[in-house]
């Protein structure tokens, strides 16, 4: 509970101090939204729709939501640089990225009657088309949820 008053001050203060609906703190996979859940899960799945990240599963009672693999971030040639700027590359000698995709998995939790915390984690995948021939999970550098969030915030 200390942990998270100063938060949730830091978050209401933020209020005061502006007419639009301002994004509380944010931590690389998570932001907290001066918004009712209902409100926050709605603006989640039109983004995810605005984004045309199909969702796979959704259990709005336990507040999560999974898309299905999206694997049209970066296709070709450029998929090999397109990498470097979402997730690290996985450790595989000669590789040669053709494909990146993702999934996100994406959780919603009610703070109060009046904010909502949002966490994202994002699944990069590679698909090497020399060494291995086959999708190689990669370490993501959170730009795919910052991205989310930034979308979800802008949508509030």
């Amino acid at each position: 509970m200390s942990k998270i008053f100063p938060i949730m001050l830091a978050v209401l203060l933020a209020g005061c101090a502006t007419t639009k609906q301002p994004a509380g703190p944010m931590v690389d996979d998570t932001s907290f939204y001066l918004a009712r859940f209902d409100k926050v899960w709605e603006v989640t799945m039109k983004v995810l729709e605005k984004k045309s990240l199909p969702v796979k599963e959704l259990d709005k009672e336990k507040g999560e939501i999974t898309t299905a693999f999206f694997n049209s971030y970066s296709v070709g040639v450029k998929a090999h640089a397109d990498l470097e700027k979402i997730a690290e590359r996985p450790n595989v000698k000669l590789a040669l990225y053709t494909q990146v995709g993702y999934s996100v998995t994406i959780r919603l939790t009610p703070i109060n009657d009046m904010s909502t915390q949002v966490k994202v984690i994002a699944h990069v995948e590679a698909y090497d088309s020399n060494a291995t021939k086959k999708w190689q999970p990669c370490r993501s550098k959170g730009v795919v949820e910052r991205e989310l969030l930034e979308l979800i915030r802008s949508s509030l």
